[in-house]
């Protein structure tokens, strides 16, 4: 795989967690200042889904190549406990920590792995991986 492909999964990746994040935080505030927007908002638990399934092969796959390249535990790490942090919310997250617990896990996971991918993008950087192409 060539290394431009590993850095858009890892700017890809912390994109998807960043929006992620900004749901978590900003639709209940936008839903109790503007309650029409609730007719327009789908099913909560599968957008997590969704993003879940979205980010999760991202992840592993630049995550990988990755730590392939430079060896980094610490990436690997931040990688597999957002990922399982995430992976686990999503599924029982709401009915084990209500629906803040869930909020605040999936927010937590969302900045693991911004975390352990921009370590990662910045660790291939170091190592001469030309991100630009």
């Amino acid at each position: 795989m060539r290394t431009a492909t590993a850095a858009f999964l890892d700017r890809f990746s912390i994109g998807a967690s960043v929006v992620c994040a900004l749901h978590c935080a900003a639709m209940p505030m936008l839903l109790a200042l503007y309650p029409a927007l609730s007719a327009l908002v789908g099913d909560d638990h599968f957008f997590h889904l969704m993003l879940v399934w979205l980010v999760l092969p991202c992840s592993l796959l630049a995550g990988f190549f990755g730590c392939g390249r430079h060896k980094d535990r610490w990436v690997l790490a931040g990688i597999g406990a957002g990922l399982g942090l995430l992976v686990g919310t999503a599924l029982v997250g709401h009915d084990m920590l209500g629906e803040l617990g869930e909020k605040t896990a999936t927010v937590m996971a969302s900045c693991m792995l911004v975390a352990a991918h921009w370590r990662n993008y910045c660790l291939c950087r170091k190592h001469s991986c030309d991100h630009r192409t």
